[in-house]
């Protein structure tokens, strides 16, 4: 293995190999060296895992274009994306791998790039290639941590990680994104640091967020995190909740929750999603049929990025209704 600064040597020959499309001569007279010697660095750089090359078709996945169309003509989105995955890879891995691919074509023209928690998030990011992305370019988190769902605290590794792999900053975004009482809502609000992660975070021209089904996997954790009295829960559950985006709760029509579920939040609102000019929701399984429902009556994304079995469920839906 070459040591960190022939690695950082070998990396930046391979950038402008394979992602600056710069020819082996040009890269030689740039860097004052043969072309055959830029030719034995791309091999060390493959050899040594810095330049990881896939076919298509083996790990790559199969879109349904054809349920693709279906879904824009049915809601309003601008574009959407249906993974295929067949029985090769489980719906989650395989909507974080389109949604990779999404990012892959948003990000280029983005200045500022947020990111939701939980395990879509994760399986988002884990997909993301490496790439070059504007200097100026920052990505940050738009919503606090929360350790039982997040590998690692505000999720903030993740996103610093990916930062990184693509030549870009990163900014901390250092409260819990669940808490117990309205009054520590209030407190954490009026923290210097949290309130300008979210003006931040507003700013944003650029998020992807996972959907929550009420009740199920993440959006259950929520839940259980506000520690809501009895009272407070019927309170909740009386509103009809069917799905949560950043943990924030609303019902069949979009129509985001009140107090008290409200008011144990720190993330960005529903209504700071929709003046961020492009938003992808990103969900996998049929059990997250209402909540990706409700999300899509309240217009919170602009992109969509589902499995097949969910895609299908979804049209169904729509073909369901009088």
């Amino acid at each position: 293995m070459p040591d960190r600064n022939e690695e950082n040597h070998l990396r930046s020959i391979a950038r402008l190999y394979y992602l600056e499309d710069k020819g082996q001569a040009e890269i030689g007279r740039l860097l004052g060296m043969s072309k055959s010697t830029v030719s034995r660095k791309l091999a060390a750089a493959r050899s040594a895992g810095i330049v990881q090359i896939r076919i298509v078709g083996e790990n790559g996945v199969d879109r349904a274009e054809d349920l693709e169309r279906q879904l824009l003509a049915r809601f309003p989105l601008r574009d959407a994306f249906v993974a295929d995955a067949g029985r090769r890879l489980d719906p989650l891995r395989a909507a974080g791998r389109l949604a990779a691919e999404v990012f892959v074509q948003q990000a280029p023209g983005a200045s500022r790039i947020g990111f939701g928690w939980g395990l879509t998030i994760g399986s988002i990011i884990d997909a993301i290639p490496s790439l070059t992305l504007r200097t100026d370019t920052v990505l940050t988190s738009i919503v606090g941590g929360m350790p039982s769902v997040d590998t690692g605290p505000s999720g903030n590794h993740l996103i610093f990680s990916l930062a990184e792999n693509c030549g870009v900053r990163a900014r901390r975004f250092d409260a819990p994104a669940i808490v117990e009482s309205p009054l520590t809502q209030a407190a954490l609000l009026r923290e210097t640091s949290v309130a300008s992660a979210l003006d931040f975070g507003r700013g944003c021209d650029l998020a992807f967020v996972g959907i929550g089904a009420f009740g199920i996997r993440t959006s259950e954790k929520v839940l259980e995190q506000m520690r809501l009295t009895d009272e407070e829960l019927q309170q909740v559950l009386d509103a009809r909740p069917v799905g949560d985006v950043l943990g924030r709760f609303y019902d069949k029509d979009g129509v985001p929750l009140g107090p008290p579920s409200s008011d144990r939040v720190i993330a960005l609102t529903v209504p700071d999603l929709a003046r961020i000019p492009t938003v992808v929701g990103v969900a996998a399984g049929v059990e997250k049929l209402q909540g990706v429902l409700g999300a899509l009556a309240a217009r919170t994304f602009d992109i969509l990025v589902v499995d097949r079995r969910l895609a299908e469920s979804l049209i169904s839906s729509v073909r369901a209704r009088p």
